[in-house]
């Protein structure tokens, strides 16, 4: 069964298991929810809400808790957007940044030449915080996907072939070339940077204006309908596109994991998602993979000690008397792995 530990009491032991994955494995994140707050609130039970309303032909109702549902992320991604004032906005693009910081630190340790200094982050959220907090790394590559060439449209397309390309940085007069740290972020359940253009996304980040107070039915559909996301609904999908689209995304999520020697690092996900769960629990039969959750409150370990209970290669995470692992706790286990990255105290 999965392995139980303690941050508040076993810090040190936590630091030495994860160093030695993240210096001879191929490291990837899944993201959830939790990671975005406190600018944006745990999305908790929508999705249950959302199916009671379509499972009782109750379209209406269904589509007015979506665009409340969208409000939540779109309010403050506008913000950001904006670069106006907002106190949680800055504590969440903080907490990525020094997130990203310590992914770039860990790629540019790694002390073997057999894997590229390449990580990829698996995350189901809609805002650009990510995207925001990678401005300041201009020495790592950030691949969100999108295709940018020369264009005197300035169009760029989305798609998962470029995902996994290397980046060198060569000499001009020596014979040798450097690795730049590259990290790909996958987003499974699209993008409010994502618009849909036919067969194709595109990037754009735009802010569309709220609807009025007194909106109709038809306007809040057409509201959530033009964004390219897949939504917390029984059917999931509003277009071939995004179907075909989050499937492909789910594909290399499930190729990713079984890919031997791999290390999965879970948090502020609850694994509520059915296709990614599934996906997990059957790339947990490899036994080289390595699944590390982080549970957020203690009240959370159980719900994973349960999901997990029959795989042995899954280490779960929790607070104990440290209350919670948030975002900058979560940082700072993974901080803490740098001084150990061969084993021993630098």
């Amino acid at each position: 069964m999965a392995r139980l530990f303690d941050l508040a009491e076993a810090a040190d032991d936590i630091s030495k298991s994860l160093a030695r994955s993240f210096q001879s494995g191929n490291i990837n994140f899944l993201i959830g929810s939790g990671a975005s707050y406190p600018a944006i609130p745990s999305a908790g039970n929508v999705e249950k809400e959302i199916a009671k309303f379509f499972d009782a032909g109750n379209e209406g109702a269904a589509y007015q808790a979506l665009y409340d549902f969208l409000a939540t992320i779109q309010t403050p991604t506008t913000r950001l957007i904006g670069g106006l004032a907002d106190a949680n906005n800055d504590t969440t693009v903080e907490n990525y940044s020094d997130y990203l910081g310590i992914i770039e630190s860990i790629l540019s340790e790694r002390r073997t030449s057999l894997l590229p200094k390449q990580a990829t982050i698996f995350t189901t959220n809609y805002d650009l915080f990510i995207e925001q907090a990678s401005v300041p790394y201009s020495a790592m590559r950030l691949n969100d996907g999108f295709v940018r060439v020369p264009s005197l449209t300035g169009r760029s397309e989305y798609s998962s072939r470029t995902f996994f390309t290397t980046t060198s940085s060569a000499a001009n007069l020596y014979n040798y070339k450097v690795d730049i740290p590259c990290i790909n972020l996958m987003k499974l359940h699209g993008s409010l940077s994502w618009k849909k253009d036919g067969d194709d996304i595109l990037y754009s980040v735009t802010s569309p204006a709220p609807l009025p107070p007194m909106k109709t039915e038809a306007q809040v559909k057409e509201f959530v309908d033009r964004y390219a996301v897949v939504l917390p609904e029984t059917r999931k999908f509003h277009t071939t596109l995004m179907d075909g689209t989050y499937y492909e995304l789910l594909r290399i999520y499930a190729n990713e994991l079984d890919r031997e020697g791999t290390l999965l690092v879970a948090f502020g996900f609850s694994f509520g998602d059915k296709h990614i769960l599934d996906i997990t629990k059957r790339a947990l039969k490899n036994p080289t993979l390595k699944l590390v959750v982080f549970s957020f409150e203690d009240a959370d370990r159980d719900s994973f000690l349960k999901i997990f209970e029959d795989f042995n290669n899954v280490d779960i995470i929790t607070p104990g008397t440290l209350l919670r692992i948030d975002f900058a706790k979560f940082n700072g286990v993974l901080r803490s792995i740098l001084p150990v990255f061969d084993g021993k105290k630098k």
